[in-house]
């Protein structure tokens, strides 16, 4: 199934995103009008405090996007988790099965699979820090190459383009457990957590066109949403401050704050996931019909120390499950 279906086809799962983004994003505006106004008044009570004001800007800029990752982990995650369900099932069977709203059934699908979101979450932050390290590994090798000419700058650029990646390859080998049991493979989420990590080291140099691709595109989108944005809340904040003196350089502040939350939000609930499904395609078409590789499995263990601990723990649920192996030992 190409892109555009795959986007089409599990469009309601985007614009949920977007609009709990617009939400959320809406919220955050209110909040920094209001701490802005805070500023102000600081401000003109007390004489030369400036500073006070750039502080209560950081602390309220970094709220909000604390609170944007609570937000995250604890509202949004399941709805991510369905849309991986949904898109490894699309690819798979080229449809969902009847009888069943495409949402509902990704979110059946994932209870199913997890049991609970804690469980997948676990899972999906154990699966960051391996590709994190195999990524670092994979640069390190890289750099035996560094005494051409040139050589480190590509070597630099991609690795940027990977770190940037990261955020999005995990969710790729999460799909792999969805495939899995879709397959009614006789194995635990853990193991094929496990084998879809050495499957993305059999398989990095696909994902990485496509991460070169996306990451180019995100940088683009970032710096034409901010202009969009930001333009007429600057031809807004001068109108404004026209008419009230010593009030510009605090809504011109609300105004490239605004800009940077409604490009953010904007990012997060439509772009993100569309490049999700970008490197879920291109991870799952990369790993047809493969194995994972017991000498890469080995050759990752001693690289990864995260990875050891992933392979440990789907040892020991193996062993839970009466498929007893022996763990790896930490180093």
């Amino acid at each position: 199934m190409s892109l555009m279906k795959l986007i089409t086809k599990t469009l309601p799962f985007i614009l949920v995103r977007i609009l709990m983004y617009a939400l959320f994003g809406l919220v955050s505006f209110v909040v920094l009008g209001i701490m802005v106004g805070i500023g102000f008044l600081v401000v003109k009570l007390f004489n030369g405090a400036g500073f006070a004001f750039v502080l209560i800007m950081i602390g309220t800029i970094g709220g909000i996007f604390g609170i944007l990752r609570f937000f995250e982990r604890y509202v949004l995650y399941m709805v991510k988790m369905g849309h991986i369900a949904v898109i490894v099932e699309l690819l798979r069977t080229g449809e969902i099965p009847k009888g069943k709203g495409m949402i509902a059934y990704g979110k059946d699908t994932v209870v199913q699979n997890f049991g609970a979101a804690n469980v997948a979450f676990v899972i999906d932050k154990m699966v960051h820090a391996a590709v994190r390290q195999i990524q670092r590994w994979i640069m390190r090798v890289g750099n035996f190459f560094s005494f051409v000419p040139g050589a480190q700058r590509i070597i630099g650029i991609i690795n940027a383009i990977m770190s940037v990646s990261l955020n999005y390859v995990d969710e790729a080998i999460m799909s792999y457990i969805f495939l899995q049991k879709s397959k009614q493979a006789n194995e635990t989420v853990w193991k094929s957590a496990s084998d879809g990590v050495v499957l993305y080291a059999q398989s990095w140099k696909g994902v990485l066109k496509t991460a070169t691709g996306a990451v180019i595109f995100i940088y683009l989108f970032n710096i034409a949403m901010f202009v969009v944005f930001v333009l007429p809340l600057l031809f807004v904040s001068n109108l404004i401050a026209s008419g009230n003196e010593g009030i510009g350089f605090f809504l011109g502040m609300i105004a490239f704050a605004g800009a940077g939350v409604l490009t953010t939000m904007l990012k997060r609930g439509f772009i993100d996931p569309v490049v999700m499904i970008a490197m879920i395609r291109t991870y799952q078409v990369g790993i047809k019909d493969q194995e994972p590789k017991i000498d890469l499995q080995q050759k990752l263990l001693g690289v990864s120390n995260r990875f050891k601990r992933l392979f440990n723990r789907s040892k020991e649920e193996e062993a839970k499950a009466g498929l007893d192996q022996p763990p790896v030992a930490e180093g």
